[in-house]
């Protein structure tokens, strides 16, 4: 799926939205758009985000902030 920034989105809040709660998918999206995170923490408008679909096994392992 592709979603569209609005001006001021987080990675971490769209992904929070689109995976049901789940931000560990963050790597998985960083991955799938390379560059990205070059933009910072707060998007401008207009960018295209690839969301790859992710299998339950692929997110087993978590990596917390405290890890």
């Amino acid at each position: 799926m592709k979603y569209i920034t609005q001006q001021n989105d987080m990675l971490d809040a769209i992904c929070h939205r689109y995976y049901q709660g789940d931000i560990s998918t963050l790597g998985a999206v960083l991955a799938a758009n390379p560059g990205l995170a070059n933009h910072g923490a707060l998007l401008p408008a207009g960018l295209v985000i690839e969301l790859p679909t992710i299998r339950a096994e692929e997110n087993l392992q978590r990596i917390t902030l405290w890890d």
